[in-house]
């Protein structure tokens, strides 16, 4: 399920990104740094999550 919204997440900044360069706001290896950034970091602020919760079920469980 991660690996798909994060797929989905890639392909609309991708899109966004585009919008920008075609619009001049943003220059091309700009918008792949920062749609690369966000997608590292969502990544890694959802696997920390992830990992609180299960270490958090695993102390409800041991405690009973």
């Amino acid at each position: 399920m991660k690996d798909t919204i994060l797929s989905i997440l890639r392909h609309l900044l991708t899109i966004g990104g585009g919008v920008l360069v075609t619009r001049g706001v943003l220059g091309e290896s700009t918008v792949e740094g920062l749609a690369g950034t966000a997608i590292a970091f969502i990544g890694g602020v959802w696997g920390a999550v992830d990992e609180y919760r299960a270490s958090k079920k695993a102390k409800e469980a041991a405690n009973g």
